[in-house]
């Protein structure tokens, strides 16, 4: 597990790169970042809504991610409620979608683009992976998009 301080520089070398670029597309941009930031990392990118599912959109992963999903998951959970959800083990999670057998952890953001939802999704191959400095920092870096 990475010491909180190391994590926050890499959470803060991301948002000085997401800050300077002149990408247009944010979300592959941010997906890509972070997820060659850390190596615990499986997954990571967003889900959008449309009607009664979440559909991938930009991501970065070790495999294929499930597209479209249901609302039943951790990414659906998270836009239904509207919070954060930071999972220590997604075997616990009743109604968890398996897209990747070695995810052990998952940490879901939701927001709006432009009237649309959406959900950071983060996966990790390590149990408890997550903590507040991740929640922290994420959120920070969807301000930008």
């Amino acid at each position: 597990m990475l010491l909180t301080e190391n994590k926050e520089k890499k959470y803060i070398k991301c948002i000085e790169s997401i800050k300077n670029t002149s990408e247009r597309n944010k979300l592959k941009l941010i997906s890509k970042l972070l997820f060659e930031s850390f190596d615990s990392w499986i997954f990571c990118g967003f889900y959008f809504q449309d009607g009664d599912k979440l559909f991938v959109s930009e991501y970065s992963a070790n495999k294929i991610p499930c597209s479209p999903i249901e609302f039943n998951g951790v990414c659906g959970t998270a836009i239904l409620k509207n919070q954060i959800l930071n999972i220590d083990d997604v075997n616990k999670f009743q109604g968890h979608i398996v897209c990747d057998e070695n995810s052990k952890s998952e940490l879901c953001i939701p927001f709006e683009i432009s009237g649309i939802k959406y959900v950071l999704d983060v996966d990790s191959k390590i149990n408890s992976a997550f903590c507040k400095i991740d929640e922290e920092y994420l959120l920070k870096i969807i301000r930008e998009i």
